[in-house]
């Protein structure tokens, strides 16, 4: 591996991310709070390092696969300690575990927070908040592709750790064009929700960072009873329906825009089953809210069985109620489709409807050859027949997924923490969905861990994120041989 040829790509991408501390500064300079420069700061010393090392980087060439992975992996753990810095230095998060903690589960879009009373913070440090959502969303990688041809630095390498499915399926020919489609959605939906939720009362600082965390599947709101602190019907609405958007493909958007036809977004075989999950998942925890008395109407049943159901799915996090109350049966539901999460190629986390599909369709076969021993299966998505290798590749995924989940909810657990708190907790920090249940449900929040508690849930988020694999190909002694 080449040393300076990765520390010039990782301190490029860190100044093209550390751009968007502009957005709080600037906000923070209209109000006057007078944090200002405790945004800028991180953008300073992002900018000296990249001043280094476009000087000692040499000239552009392409990555291999290490750096790939290597540049991929330090930028996600490199870019929340400048984030970190700057909650520290805005004195709203004063210590470095927690402050990193916050930074983390805001660029993976899991939404867990440490913070006990979000409504006390200044406007600007929860935009910022906020901001780390939608940053995160869109995809480190996928985000700085769209400008680094400008600075005359490539990588399209990179992309295959960002949008790896997207790549893969060829929705598009080029992975540049494919990290500019994913940005031109990515935005249009943002300025489309911006303006549902104006519409729907919401000023348009609340529309915003609630925006940022609805597109990008995040979570985080400023208000400590998330979007419950509305009680409106019609937030609640714009926000399920556009967490569900989050949860599709965002490259399938594009290509239905291309061809002008709503009918091929929704014959995609992994909208079709994130779809028939939703409605069935809604009607059925609906019946369950009506049946234990926990509402007495249907329509307010639904209403939140909905809204409950779509953030778990999108593994967004948000919380219209405090749902910590309801029948086992819901909450279990609520994990277990966080645990599927939603779309490949969307903001959202958990093991992605595709690999649920594979693995539905290979366990029947796999049955079916128990009764008919000669029976050679195939499996299929879309119309695509997929190899051994993909299968096994699927099969190493989940299990090392799960494999994760495990480990880190038995390490909770040496800390005291009841099963409840400790796994609930881990399957909300690896399929980014925030919120668990027990001490960490939508009324709590993560701050009673101990700080070796809280990086090993920082870890897991960007395993998450990362989707395990090519965080863990670092453990590999193989990997730092040449």
């Amino acid at each position: 591996m080449r040393p300076l040829l990765i520390f010039k790509y990782v301190s490029t991408l860190l100044f093209i991310l550390s751009l968007s501390f502009l957005i709080p500064a600037v906000y923070s300079f209209f109000v006057g709070d007078g944090l200002t420069e405790d945004f800028l700061f991180p953008l300073i010393l992002s900018a000296s390092l990249f001043l280094v090392g476009i000087q000692v980087g040499g000239k552009e060439l392409d990555l291999n696969v290490k750096e790939a992975i290597l540049i991929v992996v330090s930028v996600w753990f490199l870019f929340p300690v400048l984030s970190a810095l700057c909650y520290m230095e805005t004195g709203a998060i004063p210590r470095f575990v927690d402050a990193f903690f916050e930074s983390v589960s805001g660029f993976t879009t899991t939404g867990a927070s440490i913070l006990k009373n979000i409504e006390s913070l200044p406007k600007s440090v929860l935009l910022w908040r906020s901001t780390t959502h939608w940053i995160g969303g869109i995809g480190f990688v996928v985000f700085s592709l769209s400008i680094l041809p400008a600075l005359g630095v490539g990588g399209t390498q990179l992309m295959r750790f960002e949008a790896s499915k997207a790549v893969e399926e060829k929705i598009l020919p080029k992975v540049k064009e494919i990290a500019k489609a994913i940005l031109v959605v990515y935005l249009l939906l943002t300025a489309a929700e911006i303006f549902l939720l104006l519409l729907a009362g919401l000023d348009l600082y609340e529309a915003v960072t609630h925006t940022f965390g609805t597109v990008a599947t995040g979570g985080f709101s400023t208000k400590n009873a998330s979007i419950g602190a509305f009680r409106s019907f019609s937030v609640e609405m714009i926000v399920a329906v556009f967490m569900l958007l989050g949860a599709s493909n965002l490259s399938l958007y594009y290509k239905a825009f291309q061809k002008r036809s709503f009918r091929y977004f929704f014959s995609y075989y992994e909208v079709r089953s994130l779809l028939i999950i939703t409605v069935l998942a809604t009607l059925l925890s609906t019946v369950v809210l009506l049946k234990d008395g926990i509402y007495h109407d249907p329509i307010t049943a639904f209403r939140y069985a909905f809204f409950q159901i779509a953030t778990a799915v999108s593994t967004t996090g948000y919380a219209s109620t405090d749902y910590t109350h309801w029948p086992p049966f819901v909450l279990a539901l609520i994990m277990l489709l966080s645990l599927i999460g939603a779309s490949s190629g969307s903001t959202a986390g958990g093991i992605k409807q595709f690999r649920l599909l594979i693995m539905l369709k290979t366990m029947a076969g796999e049955l079916k050859k128990t009764v008919h021993p000669r029976l050679v299966y195939r499996v299929s998505l879309g119309d695509k027949t997929l190899d051994i290798s993909t299968l096994n590749a699927v099969w190493a995924f989940i299990s090392l997924y799960f494999l994760t989940a495990v480990l880190v909810g038995l390490i909770i657990t040496l800390s005291g923490y009841d099963l409840i708190t400790a796994f609930s907790a881990s399957i909300a920090c690896i399929t980014s969905l925030g919120p668990g249940l027990s001490k960490v449900g939508p009324a709590g929040n993560f701050s009673f861990f101990s700080d070796f508690d809280k990086l090993i849930l920082s870890t897991e988020m960007i395993l998450g994120r990362l989707e395990v694999l090519s965080v863990l190909t670092l453990l590999l002694p193989s990997f730092w041989k040449e």
